[in-house]
């Protein structure tokens, strides 16, 4: 996980680059604080400065940033999980892709999250994009005849946006162009996304390509109706008739397997020694894994396929935020806890309460948050922000997690029909408007919170691991009918129908309680936010 820095601008202001970047350093060093580098290039009639910071996660030596050569510089945040050959460090195998070719087809095989910045020195252009998903932040700004581009940024330094998750942008410094080759797939605001990025930039966006893939809507069968009725009349032991369904039994099965891979590799892939003894020892026994753990099943079913993967003298540090005392999430945490520990009692599982008052919570916002959910500024942004940033710091009077990966459940909602709205397009209109909606949130996704909560979370200088969001598990749950994700049914109790297949796997696992849990939103589970307001306006306190 990097911070990556670039800006590019005229000769004649190439001054106003270094104090740029030097105000800007602190917020990207704490995304990665094993190593810091800039590159200075003069090309054609501008000056181009690169800043980057690495956290090391994998590989057998440290990459340093920017990677620079002869044709070319580049700057890196991600991590690949497959779809390439990886004989080496995830960075040198997307840099060596990139100087072969910037091939839109290529990189969309590419599996994990990204953001990347690449210059072209012999063609003077250069290409920014995020991956498909928007797992990982990139803003573009514009000041003073500066094109930036960052992971983070402040406030009072410049104006920005997020980059689009819509493909590879090209930026000619010759012609002065910008150019978008879009991936295959094209979203439901993809035309309004360009529009909002030339408002932004006063500078139209030229499209190179122009495919679009269409997602067919999976019709589901009658005999998935005629089951899901029947559970509806008879409410009891639902979840035992449902693993007594063979087609259902296969789906869940086969959501373990995919989920268990995706998890292996995420946590896999990092140092065998916590961020506290990097630098002076090869490897410990202290916690590298940590999860943000409310208690609900999206993160406690990612907690108990994480066990089989990490060594079992090492503790699994669960980080459980509180905003006042006796809080639904606290409570659930809890229970989930207690079911973990009568499942696995061999490992050692570090409940964490991290119980934040209001004087510090004000403090911490004013002082890190409000620039890290920059540009977001709405009340959920500022709620979520600030819960997701005390959570991911692990941080309690006696101890602070040593954990440099954090894994998330972050995309279940989405993919699994979680929300409120998705019962109530059910209730409107049937199968289709569940279908409609699950696919508006799905399109959505990259344009919605990703990018804030990498922001957010990296601040600690911990990986950010969405095992949902692994394009396996997205790619099969994406290809189920929409009754085969969830069936949010009057006729159900809430904390069965919604997002039954997941709470299905919980149940087929062993998490009969937490397979019953209500989805509720980590704003109100933690108690931040004031259901007095209302999450899309503006925050005050920003």
């Amino acid at each position: 996980m990097c911070g990556i820095f670039c800006a590019c601008t005229l000769e004649s202001q190439k001054h106003q680059l270094l104090p740029l970047f030097e105000s800007i350093k602190p917020i990207l060093h704490r995304r990665g604080p094993d190593y810091q580098g800039y590159e200075i290039v003069h090309n054609s009639d501008h000056t181009l400065f690169f800043g980057a910071s690495v956290l090391w996660m994998q590989g057998k030596n440290l990459t340093k940033q920017p990677v620079t050569d002869d044709q070319s510089v580049f700057l890196y945040n991600g991590d690949i999980f497959g779809g390439v050959y990886k004989p080496d460090g995830d960075t040198a195998v997307f840099h060596d892709t990139l100087k072969k070719c910037v091939d839109i087809n290529i990189l969309s095989k590419i599996q994990g999250p990204y953001a990347f910045i690449y210059f072209d020195k012999l063609k003077s252009k250069l290409y920014f994009c995020r991956d498909l998903y928007g797992r990982r932040s990139l803003l573009v700004g514009f000041k003073d005849q500066m094109l930036i581009l960052s992971s983070v940024a402040k406030r009072s330094l410049f104006c920005c946006i997020e980059v689009p998750a819509i493909g590879i942008f090209v930026y000619d410094l010759k012609s002065k162009d910008l150019c978008l080759i879009p991936w295959e797939f094209r979203h439901f605001n993809f035309f309004e996304k360009v529009a909002e990025l030339e408002r932004h930039l006063n500078k139209p966006v030229s499209l190179l390509g122009n495919s679009i893939k269409e997602i067919k809507c999976s019709t589901p069968t009658d005999s998935t109706v005629v089951f899901l009725e029947q559970l509806s009349c008879n409410k009891n032991n639902v979840f035992e008739k449902i693993l007594e369904n063979p087609n259902w039994l296969q789906n869940i099965r086969r959501l373990k397997m995919l989920l268990e891979k995706a998890i292996e590799v995420r946590v896999k892939a990092q140092l065998s020694c916590c961020r506290n003894c990097y630098g002076t020892t090869n490897t410990c026994s202290h916690c590298t894994v940590g999860v943000l753990f409310s208690g609900g099943i999206d993160c406690t079913i990612l907690t108990l396929l994480l066990d089989q993967y990490i060594d079992k003298n090492r503790p699994i540090d669960l980080l459980n935020v509180a905003f006042g005392t006796k809080v639904p999430d606290r409570q659930t945490g809890m229970q989930s806890f207690e079911e973990l520990k009568r499942l696995r009692p061999n490992r050692n599982w570090n409940f964490m309460e991290l119980n934040v008052e209001q004087d510090e919570l004000n403090e911490k916002r004013e002082q890190f948050v409000a620039d890290l959910i920059y540009p977001l500024n709405t009340i959920l942004d500022d709620s979520l922000g600030c819960a997701l940033w005390f959570a991911s710091r692990g941080q309690t009077d006696s101890y602070t997690s040593s954990c440099r990966v954090l894994v998330t459940g972050m995309g279940a909602d989405e993919l699994f029909g979680g929300y409120t709205k998705h019962r109530n397009s059910f209730k409107r209109l049937g199968w289709k408007g569940l279908h409609q909606s699950l696919e508006e949130d799905w399109q959505n996704i990259s344009f919605r919170n990703l990018a804030r909560d990498d922001r957010v979370i990296s601040d600690h200088g911990r990986q950010l691991r969405t095992p949902y969001l692994d394009e396996d598990v997205v790619q099969f749950v994406r290809n189920l009918s929409c009754l085969e994700r969830t069936y949010p049914s009057d006729c159900l109790p809430q904390g069965v129908g919604d997002k039954i297949l997941l709470r299905s796997l919980g149940y087929y696992l062993g998490l009969k309680e937490a397979a019953t849990y209500k989805k509720r939103a980590l704003q109100f589970g933690s108690r931040i936010a004031n259901s007095k307001e209302k999450a899309y306006e503006v925050s005050p306190r920003l």
